[in-house]
């Protein structure tokens, strides 16, 4: 096989891999919505920064009203090594078909631990990666730089290579609160008729003045 053969099979083995969620062409600046394809799933109002990628097949939820920023990468698929070797271009290029670990079925842990869920109000930090089997909870925060291999719980800050837990956004009577109105549901006219409560720092208020505020 020539070099230049060879580069041609790994570029389209890549694309296979790879979904890239372009900006609608009707919009040439960032922040790009994100939309439902075959794989994904998505929520209203959910947006990314540019250079938002998805590899594999397995299925992917976005929430409602989610904030990703740039070079987020989400891997719901990895190489499995249970195999002599791992490189999938080589079955292809030597026996004709794919790895034995893309051919079986249900696929093995180390290939997939499945599909990933992010949940509602997520904010994510740029140069982050999400992999296989992870759930992110409503309200969740993803810092900067973060790799995330556990599921996060609703309304907490994680941090770090792999992601932990820094601290809750909010005290649990108001996390509570906040999962059970599940505002992120409300139709755009009761959203609009809560202004107040959008606009008031849940820190800084009891439950009591939070739930004087919901009309």
């Amino acid at each position: 096989m020539t070099l230049l053969v060879y580069k041609l099979k790994v570029c389209i083995m890549l694309k296979a891999l790879k979904r890239i969620i372009k900006p609608s062409s009707k919009i040439n600046t960032a922040p790009y919505l994100i939309e439902s394809t075959k794989h994904i799933r998505a929520g209203k109002m959910s947006y990314h920064n540019g250079n938002f990628i998805i590899q594999g097949s397995q299925e992917v939820k976005i929430g409602s009203y989610c904030a990703f920023g740039e070079n987020i990468h989400i891997i719901t698929e990895n190489h499995d090594y249970n195999y002599p070797v791992m490189q999938y271009t080589f079955y292809r290029h030597f026996f004709g078909k794919e790895h034995p670990g893309a051919l079986n079925f249900p696929p093995n842990k180390e290939r997939t631990k499945g599909g990933i869920e992010i949940g509602n109000d997520v904010w994510i930090g740029h140069n982050t990666t999400i992999l296989s089997g992870v759930k992110i909870g409503n309200g969740a925060i993803i810092g900067n730089g973060c790799i995330v291999t556990k599921d996060v719980e609703p309304y907490s800050i994680v941090g770090g290579i792999p992601a932990k837990k820094i601290k809750m956004r909010f005290d649990d009577e108001i996390i509570q609160y906040l999962l059970e109105i599940k505002w992120w549901n409300w139709s755009e006219s009761k959203i609009k008729k809560n202004k107040k409560f959008f606009y008031q720092n849940q820190n800084t208020s009891t439950l009591k003045e939070i739930e004087s505020m919901i009309m």
